[in-house]
């Protein structure tokens, strides 16, 4: 596996490996983002059906903006997802390093191809790679965690508004 800035080899597969595991892992929060874009959704019909009292202005812009951040949840999730498959193929040796895996990128065109000389995207370090998946990890948490204190206000603002009888 070319990756200078690891010791050696073992070193960026257990990398891969390491990051690979935590993606699995995070899939729970996937799951809560799953969950908390049906309660929006939910939430909305019910009202639109009139299966609940009118809500409140306010909880009903909650919903939509956590039924909202549930499309980027789902886009960041599946980015997640193949990138837990790519990491995972590196660090199993099913792809032979970075070069396979910028080609396989490329052919599927998901990635700009660096073999030709109008290209200007420089191939990127196992380094670069991991931390640019840490972040995109944590760019799926904040928005989980955006969408659901986006239902929790509309919670909220639906019983403050129109509180149980």
């Amino acid at each position: 596996m070319s990756a200078p800035e690891a010791d050696d080899d073992a070193t960026a597969r257990s990398r891969c490996a390491a990051l690979a595991a935590l993606l699995g892992a995070h899939r729970a929060v996937g799951a809560w983002g799953v969950m908390s874009s049906a309660l929006a959704a939910s939430g909305l019909l019910a009202a639109a059906f009139g299966l609940v009292p009118p809500m409140a202005d306010a909880a009903a812009l909650f919903l939509v903006a956590a039924g909202l951040l549930g499309l980027a949840e789902r886009y960041l999730a599946f980015r997640l997802r193949l990138d837990e498959a790519l990491f995972h193929a590196l660090a199993t040796g099913r792809l032979a390093g970075l070069p396979a895996l910028d080609d396989g990128l490329a052919w599927l065109g998901l990635r700009p191809a660096t073999s030709t000389s109008m290209s200007t995207t420089a191939p990127r370090s196992l380094h670069e790679r991991l931390r640019g998946t840490r972040a995109l990890l944590r760019r799926h948490l904040a928005t989980v965690l955006l969408q659901t204190l986006f239902l929790t206000a509309a919670l909220a603002a639906g019983f403050l508004l129109h509180p149980p009888a």
